[in-house]
């Protein structure tokens, strides 16, 4: 690393030259334009997605989370749009308008546009489910976690407007419970966290199901849930995403490790960003979604680890 700087900072250094060059030489006056028209666009953005949004709901049906990026950006181009014919409207030559030193001190308002492009990417980047490799090549460089830091009020609105087309868009990883498929998750990592919270909100929304369909609502059990916590922590640590241990050892036989009492036993598996997200990809796969509403089992047991950039890993333990 160049300085200590890894290729974030040296890809956002990159797009500070840019529009610096871009800008050094022209009038001060256009580039003072040029950032309100950006600055003025995404706040109304922000602000008025709803009403385009709307509109393309009602009348071509679109998904919902589609619908407000749609919005987002048809506001953001008829704003610039309208800025601009006003300024030919008004100032029909904004060029001849000079102001000493401008040739240089043009590039004030250009590296401030590109400070807040390069902020809501980041922004995005964090907030969002994507490579885990580039979530934390963000937040361990030097330049990008501190615009970051900064950053962060902006993560609920772009939430609000691009948080449901990446839920709609996303999708998780899972492994059918009768086999013995191994999926390399491509990293290893030991810096994780015991997730009690959203155990026991996938523990509501299971039960949920169950009852929701006639049937019993599942006991929690504690045995049950240190057998699903140590083989999440497992595949975390250990970089693979399977129902087989690397030793080729399965939920039965980790069970019996833990001297469990058991008949029949099942395991479902979720690698995912939020609660919500793996329990609704494990309805929608016929195997875990037999082993979720089974009279076969009446107890469950359910560990989740959070891995911080690397997302969530959901294993759920079922016994009679």
């Amino acid at each position: 690393m160049l300085f200590d700087l890894n290729w974030v900072d040296l890809v956002i250094i990159g797009i500070l030259f840019l529009f610096a060059l871009e800008a050094l030489g022209r009038p001060l006056f256009l580039e003072l334009l040029d950032f309100i028209s950006f600055l003025l666009a995404g706040i109304l953005s922000f602000s008025c997605y709803n009403l385009p949004a709307k509109f393309f709901e009602s009348q071509f049906h679109i998904p919902y989370g589609l619908t407000l990026v749609m919005g987002f950006m048809t506001v953001w181009f008829f704003t610039e749009i309208v800025f601009y014919l006003l300024v030919k409207l008004i100032l029909p030559k904004p060029q001849e308008i000079r102001i000493m030193g401008s040739k240089v001190l043009s590039v004030i308002p250009a590296m401030l546009r590109s400070l807040i492009f390069i902020a809501l990417i980041l922004v995005m980047v964090a907030t969002f489910p994507i490579q885990p490799a580039i979530k934390k090549s963000v937040l361990d460089s030097k330049v990008g976690s501190r615009i970051l830091k900064i950053a962060y009020g902006l993560e609920s609105p772009v939430k609000k407007v691009f948080g449901g087309v990446t839920n709609d868009s996303l999708t998780f990883l899972t492994i059918d419970p009768k086999t013995s498929k191994k999926v390399n998750l491509g990293f290893q990592t030991d810096q994780i966290s015991l997730d009690s919270v959203s155990e026991i909100e996938m523990l509501e929304l299971v039960n949920k199901e169950r009852t929701a369909g006639a049937g019993k609502a599942l006991v929690y059990d504690e045995n049950l849930r240190e057998i699903a916590r140590a083989h999440s922590g497992d595949m975390f640590k250990r970089g693979y995403f399977s129902h087989y241990s690397p030793e080729g050892q399965t939920v039965a036989d980790r069970a019996l490790k833990y001297e469990e009492d058991f008949l029949v036993i099942g395991e479902n598996l979720a690698y995912a960003p939020s609660v919500e997200l793996a329990e609704k990809g494990l309805m929608n796969s016929e195997g875990h979604r037999a082993n979720i509403l089974s009279g076969d089992y009446g107890r469950i047991g359910i560990g989740v680890m959070d891995g911080g950039v690397y997302g969530k890993m959901f294993v759920q333990v079922f016994a009679n």
